[in-house]
């Protein structure tokens, strides 16, 4: 057994035998807690590149002004599988002439600056990028994966990645929105920005990069502090569970890297969306950039469906977000693919099942209400979903062994489920029609329902429909519900 950490790294710590003397007074000094450190002095936030991505943070991720009742929880601009917000950030900007770096702490709303001047350049060298000129930002999102995996076991990984998609793709919109021009990078070497920001050692990982060009920043910032911990010899002990550096350990090399580094990006739809006559999607993605920051703003997760049909043409307008360009470092053409099943559209002879990336309809019956809960892990709030929204691939596409040249990692795919996930969030606000996303499925289940090919993996679900305020979201409570946990 070990001991919790007082350290960056777990130390085994020696257990005596049960009927020891000693056993009473060693479990309490692994109960036992360290005394926490003196709060350094904090002062106002001076760099316009932290103001900058501080306000563009609060925007995209950190606030809502949807009017819903929240619980115990904080409401965010973004989802998140059982609302743990498994991500942080950090921020690299300038600061009096000087590159420097910043850890972002969301929930107390500080930053500590832990590196400045020639480690930052030479980090920043290392990793192919760099900190926009005359008061950009570079936004790195780091993702926890123990915060999902310590519910959802093995699968939280993904619920993890998909919810850091959902961050940082509503970053880059949130920026878009401002007239702050950018580009979203995934394809970089990690390991020297990993090691100045101290990543690994703290059982995070390095998921992004949001590079952000001068822009304005509004009053939001004026909340945040900023302290100097670049010092690490000042710094007290911290608390962690030996648990999370077991979680950790057995993490190795689930994200290496398939493809050499791309620092070059092109704006472009994440997935394929073709429309045909009877395709329930068209063009033009999310609108005007201008009207983002209120669909940003105000989006929220259904809690429950109630069963009544919604029209097609809200369907379309939801499904028509999908096609926002957004400019990133990775490949196009993608091979993620959308299935939308649209069960009950108050037109007639609209349901069916529509192949969003070819514009065909694929023939065969609608799943029923029970089958809707059965494949969503007996969720029985969103069996009443009028349409289902599946994001797919060709198994022969993931990268591992005997994958295509080239083939995107769990990290780069998962990325595009949650920014497709949440522009459908933000399309469907638009259109008025309720949507929530569920990474806790049936996936053989749902390739049946939706007639998909055997060999194509189903990676994320979103379901629409008539939304049901009156309705529970379960999976926000302790026990895994999206996983049949009982």
């Amino acid at each position: 057994m070990q001991g919790n950490l007082t350290t960056p790294r777990a130390v085994p710590v020696a257990v005596p035998e049960r009927d020891s003397p000693g056993c009473t007074a060693d479990l309490w000094a692994r109960v036992a807690l360290p005394a926490a450190s003196p709060e350094p002095p904090a002062g106002p936030v001076v760099a316009p590149g932290l103001r900058l991505a501080l306000s563009l943070l609060e925007e995209g991720v950190l606030t809502s002004r949807a009017n819903r009742s929240c619980g115990s929880y904080v409401a965010r601009a973004v989802p998140s599988a059982g609302a743990v917000y498994p991500y942080e950030f950090a921020v690299l900007a300038m600061e009096n002439g000087a590159p420097a770096a910043f850890r972002v702490d969301a929930d107390r709303r500080t930053c500590a600056r832990v590196a400045v001047g020639a480690r930052v350049t030479a980090a920043l060298d290392a990793s192919t990028l760099s900190v926009p000129e005359n008061g950009g930002a570079l936004v790195i999102t780091l993702t926890r994966p123990w915060l999902s995996m310590r519910k959802y076991g093995d699968r939280g990984y993904l619920y993890t990645q998909l919810d850091a998609g959902h961050a940082a793709g509503n970053l880059q919109l949130a920026a878009v929105s401002r007239g702050a021009a950018g580009a979203l990078r995934l394809r970089f070497p990690r390991q020297s920005l990993s090691e100045l920001l101290e990543a690994g050692e703290n059982c995070r990982e390095i998921y992004s990069a949001n590079l952000i060009a001068a822009g304005p920043a509004d009053e939001s910032w004026t909340r945040w502090t900023v302290h100097d911990d670049t010092d690490r010899e000042l710094r007290g002990p911290v608390w962690r569970s030996w648990l999370e550096s077991t979680c950790w350990d057995s993490l190795a090399g689930w994200t290496e890297h398939s493809a050499s580094p791309a620092p070059r990006t092109v704006p472009a739809p994440l997935t394929r969306v073709r429309t045909g006559r009877n395709a329930p999607g068209h063009r033009g993605g999310l609108g005007d950039p201008s009207t983002w920051p209120d669909l940003i703003g105000t989006r929220a997760s259904s809690k429950a469906f109630t069963g009544e049909p919604v029209p097609a043409t809200a369907v379309r307008q939801a499904v028509s977000a999908l096609s926002t360009p957004l400019e990133t470092d990775l490949p196009d053409p993608s091979p993620l693919s959308a299935t939308l099943v649209l069960r009950s559209a108050t037109e007639p002879g609209q349901a069916g099942v529509y192949r969003l990336h070819t514009g065909e309809r694929h023939p065969g019956p609608l799943p029923s209400t029970d089958e809707v809960a059965r494949a969503c892990m007996q969720q029985r709030a969103l069996a009443g979903a009028a349409a289902v929204l599946l994001l797919h691939v060709p198994r022969t596409s993931l990268a591992g062994a005997g994958s295509t040249p080239g083939a995107e990692n769990l990290r780069e795919l998962a990325f595009r489920c949650g920014a497709l996930g949440q522009l459908l969030y933000l399309g469907a606000h638009r259109a008025g029609v309720g949507v929530t996303a569920i990474g806790g499925f049936d996936a053989p289940l749902w390739r049946t329902l939706a007639g998909l090919p055997e060999d194509e993996e189903v990676l994320y679900a979103l379901l629409l429909g008539r939304p049901d305020d009156s309705g529970i979201k379960f999976d926000r409570l302790a026990t895994a519900h999206a996983q049949n946990e009982r």
